[in-house]
């Protein structure tokens, strides 16, 4: 399973065909410029299955805005989460480009001449927004598109990532059960299926679903 790059490096010039909502910071230093270290979501994948979560393509990224100017910042640090990107916005006027990046604990406002995205690794499948901490190598700044991150093959996270292959198409498996669930009750009220074949079926359900249960506890998947 892999996703092919369009490119390694955007800039302002690609604006209009990227966003960043729900993109997670984990690191910002301003000096000339204004350096964040994100998780970038390059693709959210449809599910499978009508019903089911997105899973998503996400990279580590290094987004650099150069040359910043009257930088105004107004984000409440007191906030225990992780600050995650709700949006990037650009207005221009007067040759002056304004830049502000919108956060759920506030906002970042500036005035630049652009941005560069450094995609400095490969993306990884997910089922979530985010990747975890060792897998993406802690946190960089660094303005590279080949960063070493030799913890994507360690042992025990390839394994754990084929597991959670394993666990995702079980969760696939049981919701396909679920609606089965919900067309034999539903075949039942219409008078469809007479009442031994509908318990008949619905106990060989049950025990499917069981089953999947069991497998799935203490997994991502548990409340898929």
């Amino acid at each position: 399973m892999t996703y092919e790059l369009e490119k390694k490096i955007w800039t302002d010039k690609d604006f209009e065909q990227m966003g960043w909502h729900d993109c997670r910071i984990y690191k910002i230093r301003l000096t000339d410029d204004l350096e964040l270290d994100i998780d970038y979501i390059l693709q959210w994948n449809k599910p499978d299955l009508e019903g089911m979560p997105f899973t998503f393509w996400v990279a580590p990224a290094t987004l650099v805005f150069k040359n910043i100017k009257n930088p105004h910042l107004d984000i409440d640090t007191s906030f225990n989460d992780a600050i995650e990107i709700e949006d990037i916005e650009r207005t221009q006027e007067n040759h002056i480009t304004r830049w502000t990046i919108i956060t759920q604990q506030g906002d970042f406002e500036f005035i630049s001449e652009g941005y560069e995205q450094f995609i400095r690794q490969e993306p990884f499948f997910e089922f979530g927004q985010t990747i975890s901490f060792i897998e993406r190598n802690g946190i960089s700044l660094d303005r590279t598109t080949n960063q070493e991150n030799l913890n994507r093959t360690r042992e025990d996270i390839v394994e754990r990532r084929k597991k959670d292959l394993e666990h995702y198409e079980n969760a696939k498996k049981r919701h396909l059960k679920k609606q089965e669930t919900e067309y034999l009750d539903k075949a039942r009220e219409n008078n469809e299926i007479d009442t031994k074949q509908y318990l008949l079926k619905k106990k060989e359900i049950k025990e499917m679903l069981d089953y999947y249960d069991h497998w799935l506890k203490n997994t991502i998947f548990e409340n898929w």
